[in-house]
């Protein structure tokens, strides 16, 4: 009796979220068959790009501008950490993390269309002096959430727009 009211409250909820138009974060299709990545240096961003790109069969990463589509130029990145609250004492209590990714979406039969944009993403980080290692282990951790995040966004424009 129990496996079936589980199995029903499953089902139950699989309908009520095909019902209302939920769609999983970062599905998207993108509406070219070649694509120029050209990342600045060792980018981050670049890099899990190529890797998203990579897993859809149907586009292709071409070597040069004039066979693609459209190109995707990462100009800069860039992650900065501030200091966002202090304590009564003076010390950091807390860290601000903001990634900056400036970057161009443009096709190469369309030189017009070529527009520079910039993402900038922020995130809280706590500070303590006793666990330095563990949180310069999830400062990394939340740079490369944030930096996947902005290559969702570019991905997700680069699927809404036509360039």
């Amino acid at each position: 009796m129990l496996k079936i009211r589980t199995k029903l409250i499953l089902l139950v909820v699989a309908i009520a979220l095909s019902g209302c138009g939920f769609k999983l974060k970062g599905s998207y299709d993108i509406p070219y068959q070649t694509i120029y990545l050209q990342p600045a240096g060792e980018s981050r961003v670049g890099r899990i790009i190529k890797k998203k790109i990579k897993r859809k069969s149907s586009i292709d990463l071409v070597q040069t501008m004039s066979a693609a589509e459209v190109a995707i130029n990462i100009l800069s990145e860039a992650s900065t950490r501030t200091v966002a609250v202090l304590s009564n004492a003076g010390s950091v209590d807390e860290y601000e993390l903001v990634y900056s990714v400036r970057y161009t979406i443009e096709s190469p039969n369309n030189s017009t269309s070529s527009v520079e944009l910039q993402l900038e993403l922020r995130r809280k980080i706590t500070h303590s002096d006793l666990d330095i290692a563990a949180k310069s282990a999830e400062e990394n951790s939340l740079i490369n959430d944030m930096a996947s995040e902005a290559a969702n966004r570019i991905l997700a424009r680069l699927s809404r727009e036509k360039f």
